[in-house]
């Protein structure tokens, strides 16, 4: 599972493109591409049947976390956009929305998390959000192992 879920980051890695259509483009493509191989890695580790409900709370889950991963990759986009000429006000905004976008995806576990739970008890919820804290953390961190740091340019 780690092999496919490696591959899958690589994506994650690939240089972003400066045109905004282009750059929705490109996420729709990453999106699509780990979506499927992030479902397929769910239910080989979940082991649920395909008529589970947890499936329908999943797909709704996942519906707003690729919202918001996209919006943290247009978020990276600008944060290297304007790196070169970085102003106070331009880093305290992005490191506003950052720590928002963090937050928001810490909300989003924790509001499906009580779903889960409901419909297939707290040991498989809480298998799911092991995972999926793992996948995300592993994304996150190919994505930062490529950024430069601040003053690094």
């Amino acid at each position: 599972m780690k092999t496919k879920l490696f591959f899958a980051l690589m994506l994650f890695a690939l240089p972003f493109i400066s045109n905004a259509q282009q750059i929705n483009d490109e996420i729709k493509l990453i999106q699509s591409a780990f979506g499927m191989e992030k479902r397929a890695m769910v239910e080989q580790y979940m082991g649920l049947p395909a008529d589970s409900g947890f499936w329908t709370i999943y797909e709704a889950y996942e519906v707003e976390r690729r919202a918001l991963m996209k919006d943290r990759i247009l978020l990276i986009e600008e944060y290297l956009t304007k790196l070169p000429t970085l102003s106070e006000t331009d880093a305290d905004q992005i490191a506003l929305k950052a720590m928002k976008n963090n937050a928001s995806l810490t909300g989003l576990g924790a509001k499906h998390y009580k779903k889960i739970k409901k419909e297939i008890g707290a040991v498989n919820a809480a298998k799911f959000i092991q995972l999926e804290s793992y996948i995300q953390n592993t994304v996150l961190l190919a994505i930062t192992e490529s950024l430069p740091f601040i003053g690094e340019l």
